[in-house]
């Protein structure tokens, strides 16, 4: 299932117009692909966060443009605020596309109660799929994840039906080690003494204390 994208034909660029149309709550766009001639758009902000709200890559164009697109970059400002533009890519449900999903992890490690500590090392992963069966997320189970012990991207348990895995499989994604020491205060290892540095005698001085 995909959301609807009403879009508008953009015919002006500049900051000063771009930070007008924002104003109104709308942002500037970009569809591009298919061999077809870049066009510039102007889209609703609202459509499109309720389209992220959603976790959906792929809208059904409407207004200036048609067809299916892809969510293939999105914009925003340095706070995460505010929609700033947005790049789509002209899809067909035919075709395969790369795309990167986010990696979550599922469970409890047992290595925790051994004093371990779990490091999620990878947050996304790139696969190959159908744009319209682009998954949120994909996931890896820890539940049986001990001390001393990794799991990697070949671990993911949800891939969808027909999508291949692109990021190497044996990237290790999430690990369970101890802590690392904490070290002297000071930085000292214990019974060490810390090297006195002064001026050194010179050869007349050592002979006068003689």
């Amino acid at each position: 299932m995909s959301d609807m994208l009403q879009v508008e034909k953009r015919d002006f660029k500049g900051k000063r117009r771009n930070h007008r149309l924002r104003l109104e709550g709308k942002l500037p766009g970009i569809i591009y692909g298919h061999g077809e001639e870049p066009l510039s758009v102007i889209v609703p902000a609202d459509q499109l966060r309720a389209t992220l709200r959603h976790g959906h890559k792929v809208v059904d164009l409407a207004g200036a443009a048609s067809g299916q697109a892809l969510l293939q970059h999105v914009e925003w400002d340095v706070f995460q605020q505010h929609l700033i533009h947005v790049d789509l890519l002209r899809v067909d449900a035919s075709e395969r596309v790369t795309v990167e999903v986010p990696l979550l992890l599922r469970g409890e490690a047992p290595g925790e109660k051994e004093g371990g500590i779990v490091a999620h090392l990878e947050h996304y992963v790139e696969i190959e799929t159908s744009p319209i069966a682009i998954p949120e997320a994909l996931h890896i189970n820890i539940n049986h994840l001990a001390l001393h012990q990794s799991l990697t991207m070949a671990d993911i348990v949800d891939m969808p039906a027909g999508a291949t895995l692109v990021t190497d499989p044996e990237t290790v994604a999430v690990q369970c080690e101890e802590p690392a020491p904490e070290e002297e205060e000071g930085g000292l290892a214990a019974g060490a003494e810390p090297e006195v540095i002064g001026r050194k005698a010179t050869d007349e001085e050592e002979a006068e204390e003689k």
